[in-house]
């Protein structure tokens, strides 16, 4: 019998449980596009309580959240102030000067951790030769911080910056329910620090589709075009939804499992011969691998995993990333772990 491969690349690689399946399979759906399918419409409503905003929107995906945050809140030739390895600047495409005509102010941050400081200092100052500085971005958990928790006295001070300048304060939550399982602080602490938030469904929680942007009423309205014009509109949403909702309902609590997960999977890892961890901590379920003092690329480390039934991600030439999720078990970390040692022996 052969042994089940394992799938390390992404908490995207999540499949819908048979739970979820029969939650899905008994929605109630209608025409989102006018705001009119009722289990989108639940789904908004639990999450903007959860969070403390005003009203949502249900998009397709992460990223598609993002740039509509970004075009909402921008005019071309303004600039985003985040830290230099977001998500947006690294991994869409750059999509915020192609879609929204905008720059980005990069921090170099700890993590994606960045100071009211350091943002002080990417400000521009108010005149005809200088950029507006439109945003200050915050990605929780970070994703090539390896899934760092953005502090929340870091955040209150960035949240005070951003009242005072006038600035909206974003979150890109994609993970941020890892950050409220790690951190223990409630969804209504992050968001009343900022003036959007969006998490996705299809990670940690296991969805298999869709991302939610939560604001202002006014925020949203806008968002709603936007989404329109990059073709994000829904019909009968109602079933992806459904699976959103009995994530909320099921699949919350449960990432303490893919948290402990991670950091097994980093223990065993660590003494491993010419691997060495990038980060000193395991916060939530991202792990970086550095192959370079085995000797082996990443591609090659990678492809003999593969043949043991094991998949990484390749973040760079010699860097690998293993993200825990619902489909990897305990053992499947220690089988995982041992194909990494076979693989770079």
């Amino acid at each position: 019998m052969s042994r089940r491969f394992i799938d390390l690349r992404s908490d995207t690689a999540t499949h819908p449980t048979p739970a979820m399946r029969e939650a899905m399979s008994r929605a109630e759906v209608g025409d989102d596009a006018l705001g009119e399918d009722p289990t989108v419409c639940a789904l908004l409503e639990r999450a903007t309580a959860l969070f403390g905003k005003e009203a949502g929107l249900f998009v397709p995906s992460g990223t598609q959240a993002n740039q509509i945050a970004i075009k909402t809140y921008t005019q071309p030739g303004e600039e985003v102030i985040a830290d230099a390895h977001c998500h947006p600047f690294r991994n869409e495409q750059a999509a915020g000067a192609l879609i929204s005509g905008v720059q980005f102010a990069l921090i170099e941050a700890d993590r994606g951790v960045y100071s009211r400081k350091e943002a002080e200092a990417a400000l521009r100052p108010k005149g005809r030769n200088h950029p507006r500085s439109a945003i200050l971005w915050v990605e929780n958990t970070h994703n090539a911080g390896g899934g760092q928790v953005f502090p929340l006295a870091r955040l209150d001070e960035l949240r005070a910056l951003s009242l005072e300048w006038e600035i909206p304060l974003h979150i890109d939550g994609a993970r941020i329910f890892n950050a409220v399982v790690a951190s223990g602080i409630a969804p209504i602490e992050w968001g009343r620090r900022c003036d959007s938030i969006c998490f996705c469904l299809s990670k940690g929680l296991g969805c298999p589709v869709g991302s939610l942007l939560m604001g202002t009423r006014e925020f949203i309205q806008n968002a709603r075009r936007i989404r329109k014009i990059l073709g994000g509109a829904w019909r009968q949403a109602g079933i992806l939804a459904a699976a959103g909702l009995y994530a909320l309902d099921h699949h919350v609590e449960r990432l303490a499992e893919d948290h402990a997960n991670a950091q097994r999977f980093a223990e065993l890892t660590s003494g491993v011969p010419g691997v060495r961890q990038v980060y000193e901590t395991t916060p939530t379920n991202i792990v970086f691998l550095d192959l370079a003092e085995s000797g082996k690329t990443a591609e090659e480390v990678s492809a003999r995993l593969m043949d043991r039934g094991v998949s990484l991600s390749l973040p760079g030439k010699t860097t690998l990333r293993a993200v825990t999720h619902l489909d990897i078990s305990r053992e499947d970390v220690d089988r995982a772990a041992q194909a990494l040692a076979e693989a770079v022996a």
